[in-house]
């Protein structure tokens, strides 16, 4: 048996049963990319019989989905019973509807502003215990709803409460992904999202319930939300006893053939570089856009359309409630179509997933346009069944969607930016927009322009993605894969390089200036980085030191993958970069500039006092020159004085951007000089350098890059004997010329 038939996945209910042609993994330029290979030959298996959704259960048991539902659930009733018992809420508190309105609405905007942090808290910490710790948070403001007297303490438990909610998407959707495998995930969605819908219904029958219970009181809301806090106790405790699923446990056992270990040595990934990554994700970054659309209809058309049951069916509180739980019950079959669909659409073409939901929301801004002028309730609640089922029927897909192309060192923090663009990008934009239609136009007027014209956008972007999602569902595979081989090597005690970038992509924008680069440079190596302009030598320094985020690849230090920690983090590591031409703050004097470039030792006097020292006599011009604005020194003294600070870092690695630019002939010797001893010294350094005499001058081994490509790697001593290569890299043909 092979090494590759050993690493291709035998199970086909597993991601790996998703068929990858080997077009959609091919690189922009012609790439012959071996991890992108090795992910399309895990991905490539026979389409096999579908698992039953006992099988999806006995795989992640029943528990978690239970448990997870049902805190789903009563956040649904909530909100629903806080609807129904608003007018008595205003009564007892002599509060005006306006405040209970925004009152109402603040719980929703709490649950989008919490989503993100507890997103990212949950890609680092146990992910059962922030949703247990969310739900006791949730349960004592509902208990304490009971007890308010006044507006204010009425804010202060709906904010709780809202961010208590919060961690509905990004903690249970992650939790869900990784305890559930990928062939069932679109039925686990299913069922999980259904609990919104079922908890629209439910909430006005306890509501009703309770109402009967105390009658004549007008507190009867109080005794509510109290026993509401009850089952939301038990599910908290009961979260708190889940097992917490290994991230992408599923797919390291669908590509790797078995879970890789944790890593003690994992670096927490920051929210600015987990944001900086999804955004780089074709597919993701379209879904946003399309949610961001979507949100424009979805969000805010729904309360203008209750105003014209209002204002046109004479439909008061309480008949509103109860039409809004009967077209609620849409959403339930929609969710469990939704679920079924999307599994069997995703293991035959991953593609129908995005055409099923783009055609799903497109659909559901023309039903809201057909709610607005309807006829009479009956065709209202008609139409209304229809458009609930279509909207929960689009969105199990995208849930799914979401899931297979995001990296699950941050799947949290994906699924909160979900929320976020949805409600808070889609909703603010929804109700400015929705808002200056009505006053223009009318309610029905509005709706019927506004709901269809966001859906159809929405449609449109969503299909249009499409193209990217093969590609970026192998991206992440071969990335898993190439972690895999770094454990291995790892685990036998090979050397690892120092310094290793591996498949780099990286792009500014929509122009890609990196294309799968990769270098290796040993402890105390001198690597010269070479290129003409706009070769991407300079951008893959500041990726390298955390300054930009790559789309594809791993950097990583001694073994240790950096590839999403922040720069300040890299610095700590070792790594520190000397900009080029813009290495030292003119205004300021030579003695501050040292004293900000070691700022991540303010905290120890003493340790900088004696690095200061020990610079200064390594750069003895400087010490002259230490209340002298730093602007008012040659080129090459500023080059020193960038070194300088650099070195009080004590750096492993120390990146040099565009050594000799400016300097003369002179200055370009002392620097040399200065180099030098930094290489005795047993230093690692990647100097970026034009002159291929000066780089050959110091440099171990040598980099040519030309168009964000690596087209030359070797001794330096062999480059000085290519002269062919040389003159054709920098008269702008191929190597091989």
């Amino acid at each position: 048996m092979t090494d590759e038939d050993r690493a291709t996945p035998r199970d086909p209910r597993l991601l790996a049963s998703v068929v990858l042609d080997r077009d959609s993994t091919r690189h922009h330029h012609g790439s012959d990319d071996d991890g992108l290979r090795a992910a399309e030959a895990a991905l490539k298996t026979a389409a096999e019989p579908e698992a039953t959704f006992k099988d999806v259960m006995s795989a992640g048991g029943r528990m978690t989905l239970g448990v997870l539902f049902g805190l789903a659930l009563i956040d649904s009733v909530d909100n629903a019973m806080f609807t129904v018992f608003a007018p008595d809420i205003r009564e007892s508190l002599r509060i005006s509807s306006s405040a209970v309105a925004v009152v109402g609405a603040l719980a929703g905007v709490m649950v989008s502003l919490g989503a993100l942090p507890l997103g990212s808290l949950g890609d680092r910490f146990r992910r059962t215990f922030i949703a247990g710790l969310c739900t006791l948070g949730w349960a004592v403001a509902a208990a304490g709803l009971g007890l308010v007297q006044a507006l204010w303490q009425l804010v202060i438990v709906r904010i709780i409460a809202g961010l208590g909610k919060a961690n509905e998407g990004p903690i249970q959707g992650s939790l869900l992904a990784d305890t559930y495998p990928p062939a069932g995930r679109g039925r686990v969605f299913g069922v999980h999202r259904s609990a919104l819908p079922l908890g629209i219904v439910l909430g006005p029958v306890l509501a009703a319930a309770v109402a009967v219970a105390v009658p004549g009181d007008r507190d009867a809301w109080r005794w509510a939300f109290a026993v509401l806090a009850v089952p939301a106790v038990i599910l908290a405790l009961g979260v708190l006893r889940l097992p917490e699923p290994a991230r992408g446990r599923f797919e390291q056992e669908a590509l790797l053939g078995g879970e890789l270990p944790p890593d003690p040595d994992a670096l927490p990934v920051t929210l600015a570089a987990a944001f900086a990554r999804l955004k780089k994700i074709r597919t993701f970054y379209f879904v946003m856009a399309a949610l961001g659309a979507f949100g424009l209809c979805v969000t805010t058309v729904p309360i203008y359309l209750s105003l014209i049951l209002e204002d046109h069916f004479g439909q008061g509180v309480e008949a509103r409630g109860m039409i809004g739980a009967v077209t609620a019950l849409g959403g339930l079959i929609g969710a469990a179509l939704g679920g079924v669909y999307s599994d069997r659409l995703f293991r035959r073409s991953p593609e129908a997933c995005l055409y099923m939901g783009s055609g799903a929301l497109a659909a559901l801004g023309v039903g809201f346009g057909i709610q607005a002028y309807a006829p009479n309730v009956a065709i209202y609640v008609v139409v209304g069944l229809i458009t609930s089922a279509i909207l929960f029927f689009g969105l199990v897909p995208l849930t799914l969607v979401v899931a297979s192309v995001t990296p699950t060192e941050f799947r949290a923090t994906a699924f909160a930016l979900v929320g976020l663009y949805l409600a808070l990008v889609g909703g603010l934009g929804g109700a400015l927009v929705t808002g200056l239609a009505e006053e223009s136009w009318g309610a029905r007027a509005a709706i019927a322009v506004v709901a269809p014209a966001a859906s159809v956008l929405a449609g449109i972007i969503l299909a249009s993605s499409a193209g990217h999602l093969r590609g970026d569902i192998a991206r992440a595979a071969a990335d898993l894969l190439e972690e895999r081989t770094e454990r291995l090597r790892l685990a036998r005690g090979d050397e690892m390089p120092l310094l290793q970038v591996s498949h780099l992509d990286f792009s500014y924008g929509p122009v890609q200036v990196l294309f799968d680069v990769s270098l290796e440079v040993r402890q105390g190596e001198t690597l010269a980085l070479l290129g003409t302009n706009g070769a991407g030598k300079s951008s893959l320094l500041r990726v390298i030191s955390g300054l930009e985020h790559a789309d594809r690849g791993a950097v990583r230090i001694s073994g240790r993958t950096v590839t999403y920690a922040d720069p300040a983090t890299r610095v700590k590591l070792g790594i520190v970069q000397v900009p080029g031409g813009r290495s030292v703050y003119p205004n300021l004097s030579v003695s501050d500039n040292l004293l900000i470039g070691g700022y991540t030792l303010l905290g120890d006097s003493r340790n900088l006092e004696q690095r200061a020292h020990d610079v200064l006599e390594r750069f003895p011009l400087l010490r002259q020159r230490l209340d002298q604005p730093a602007g008012t020194l040659s080129g090459g003294e500023q080059q020193m004085l960038g070194l300088a600070t650099a070195m009080l870092l004590r750096p492993e690695i120390l990146l040099i951007d565009e050594l000799s630019l400016g300097l003369s002939p002179v200055m370009v010797q002392e620097v040399l000089a200065i180099i030098e001893g930094l290489k005795a010294d047993g230093l690692t350094m990647v100097i970026v350098e034009q002159s291929v005499k000066i780089a050959l001058s110091i440099a171990d081994r040598a980099v040519f890059m030309e168009k964000g490509q690596v087209r030359f790697e070797g001794p330096a001593h062999e480059l000085a004997h290519r002269d062919d290569l040389v003159r054709a890299v920098f008269l702008g043909k191929g190597a091989g010329a």
